[in-house]
């Protein structure tokens, strides 16, 4: 059909028309020029793939010079901080355990007067309605200041629970007591319980004062042995106060 078209032309004196362009040759200058593309862009994909290996292997290191330093000096800060708290929590629980032996040394003491400890079977003269009544007031004024929690190392905790547990024995203890004087026809038992209540509350003091003295050498105070209120027991060991001291005190 082309060749037909061009001596039809060249009879009438007409230029030939251009060939049209077969479409097997289209097919390979496309073919052509994707190869070309692909030899220029593979290489740099290789490069690119190549270059984001090393910045990722390069990044932990990268990380652990500019981030571990600071995270590590923020540990020791936060560290340091829990260590001085913990001291000076010390220092306050073993001074406030020692202010109470003193303030409940005239409660225990009176207690023990009428229900003298290891006679369980024996009684002692009464205290007076007023006398009581300073008891009970006292013991109640020093078990309130454990209302609020205070939080701390498990060792401090332990110690300050064991207080209040004998603080606030004590205090129930004054109050069965109070009311043992005003219900004569139950006093027998009354007293028996009150009894049993003290006993309790000074055991819990003795674990208090174990633990207290405990705390107190963790925390380079060395030994330290708040009085028993009372005046009976022995301190958990006999060696002087300040005994094994580091430099916290």
């Amino acid at each position: 059909m082309a060749k037909r078209s061009v001596r039809r032309a060249r009879e009438q004196g007409r230029p030939a028309p251009a060939p049209e362009p077969s479409a097997g040759g289209g097919a390979r200058q496309f073919w052509l020029g994707a190869l070309a593309a692909a030899c220029v862009l593979i290489p740099l994909a290789v490069v690119a793939v190549f270059l984001a290996a090393q910045n990722d292997a390069a990044a932990p290191e990268a990380v652990a010079a500019t981030v571990t330093p600071s995270a590590s000096e923020e540990a020791a800060k936060l560290q340091q901080a829990d260590d001085d708290r913990n001291v000076t929590q010390v220092s306050e629980l073993t001074d406030q355990m020692r202010a109470f032996s003193d303030e409940l040394n005239a409660v225990v003491t009176g207690i023990d007067r009428t229900l003298p400890p290891g006679s369980p079977d024996k009684t002692g003269p009464l205290a007076s309605a007023k006398e009581v009544a300073g008891w009970v007031a006292t013991t109640r004024r020093l078990a309130s200041s454990f209302d609020e929690t205070v939080s701390g190392e498990t060792d401090t905790n332990v110690a300050r629970g064991a207080l209040a547990t004998a603080t606030r024995g004590l205090a129930r203890t004054a109050e069965t007591y109070q009311l043992a004087l005003r219900r004569p026809e139950a006093r027998r038992a009354l007293l028996a319980s009150a009894r049993a209540q003290r006993d309790d509350a000074m055991n819990a003091w003795d674990i208090a004062a174990v633990q207290v003295d405990v705390i107190n050498i963790d925390a380079g105070f060395g030994h330290q042995h708040p009085v028993r209120p009372g005046g009976n027991g022995t301190p958990p060991d006999d060696l002087p106060e300040g005994t094994d001291a580091t430099g916290g005190g």
